[in-house]
């Protein structure tokens, strides 16, 4: 009978159940080593990848041990990437054992092939078409120095951080993940040098929700519902303190900010700022301090649609990403909540470096950070501080949102997703 070709990756659980898929599917398949897939934190993230790239299916036995599995890659990978092929739980003991499993069933490898075939359509496994361009082969990897000669374990290092994929894959692993990933002449189109790209975090990635404003007014209205302050006089006062989103403060080094640092003095601004509302100073005092715990809070940052598919892709082609943000100490666990984390090689945020946008200081450290490339791009939503500031260490400046008609911009989009056709 001919194997189904299946776009998803297949997860089971041993090399057995490997073999036994192998001669029904022509497919990614890769096994989590049963409970070692719990601690193995590369092929976590490798699953997380390719959850996200085609989605996976999960094929464990039908034990308790199976569902436990199920559940926990379920959990890392996401839901909405994974769908569930199940076997019956049928009495019997495999050929190859001499015991039966402590459940008495039999596992994936023991299920005739016809069950297992039906279980992935009903999983609502993908038909995958003929690829057009040839597949990746052994060959391929020694040509492109990534395997077999001096300095190619470096570069494929290099090269699975800057793809997004665990950096200890074997020969095997690495040309059957690629193959979901792409064709052979795709694939040379990632190892091409790519520009830098530098993302703005709050209003380019995320909605330009307001809230800072919106958790003010929140505190105020539980603690003080006798004020009855209004969102615009809130506003107002943010906007006519001395915060650094509007007053960068010049220092005269470089040193490495404490959180702890950045807040006590961001505290004491925050408190000039909400005198203005007519609220007394240990009401000031309570309310900076509540605003801490609150705005670092992930579910209060709402990533923009496409924001995610874009970094994604992105990273598929072969374009090394950072993060540029004025913002608070806490944004890379804000990042790191969010699920967008694994699309940066690092990230560069002003309460830590000591410098805000724009100015000149904080992009020659992001520059400097990604190692000096001769090319990167700056991609934000403020004609100021992402645009302005990033030409002072020439970089191609490009506004999203509000920053698309602003003068600075050198390439406009009115969405992230239109990013995708503007940058080579």
């Amino acid at each position: 009978m001919e194997k189904l070709r299946i776009k998803e990756t297949i997860v089971v659980e041993g090399r057995y159940d490997a073999i036994k898929l192998a001669d029904i599917v022509d497919a990614p398949i890769l096994t989590t080593g049963g409970f070692a897939i719990f601690k193995d934190k590369e092929k976590q993230l490798l699953l997380r990848h390719l959850g996200q790239a085609h989605g996976i299916i999960l094929l464990t036995d039908a034990d308790n041990a199976g569902f436990q599995i199920r559940k926990f890659i379920t959990d890392i990978v996401g839901e909405k990437y994974v769908r569930h092929a199940y076997i019956p739980a049928v009495i019997g003991k495999e050929r190859r054992k001499t015991h039966a499993s402590k459940e008495r069933t039999l596992g994936v490898e023991g299920i005739p092939s016809h069950i297992i075939r039906k279980a992935l359509m009903q999983a609502g496994a993908t038909s995958r078409p003929q690829r057009e361009g040839r597949e990746i082969t052994y060959t391929d990897l020694f040509e492109w120095g990534l395997s077999g000669g001096q300095g190619s374990a470096d570069a494929r290092r290099n090269l699975l951080q800057r793809i997004g994929l665990p950096p200890r894959l074997s020969k095997k692993a690495l040309c059957q993940v690629l193959n979901t990933m792409y064709t052979y002449e795709e694939f040379c189109t990632v190892l091409q040098e790519k520009p830098v790209l530098f993302w703005d975090f709050h209003g380019t990635l995320t909605e330009p929700d307001q809230i800072w404003y919106l958790a003010t007014q929140e505190i105020c209205q539980e603690y003080f519902p006798e004020k009855a302050i209004a969102f615009e006089a809130i506003r107002n006062a943010f906007h006519h303190s001395t915060l650094p989103w509007w007053n960068p403060v010049n220092r005269v080094g470089c040193e490495l900010c404490s959180p702890d640092q950045w807040w006590n003095q961001f505290q004491t601004q925050l408190e000039e700022a909400f005198a203005q509302l007519g609220l007394s100073f240990p009401q000031c005092q309570l309310v900076a301090k509540e605003i801490h715990t609150r705005i670092v809070q992930s579910h209060r940052h709402r990533l923009k649609p496409d924001a995610e598919f874009v970094l994604q892709e992105f990273q598929r082609r072969g374009f090394r990403q950072y993060l540029l943000s004025n913002n608070f100490p806490e944004t890379i666990q804000v990042v790191q909540h969010l699920g967008i984390a694994p699309y940066f090689s690092g990230m560069i945020v002003s309460a830590l470096v000591g410098y805000d946008k724009p100015q000149k200081e904080i992009f020659a450290l992001a520059l400097e950070q990604a190692g000096n490339p001769e090319k990167a791009y700056m991609i934000g939503d403020n004609p100021t501080d992402d645009l302005k500031g990033c030409k002072q260490v020439n970089m191609i400046a490009i506004g999203v949102g509000r920053a698309s008609d602003s003068f600075n911009a050198d390439i406009s989009a009115n969405s992230l997703t239109e990013l995708l056709d503007k940058i080579p």
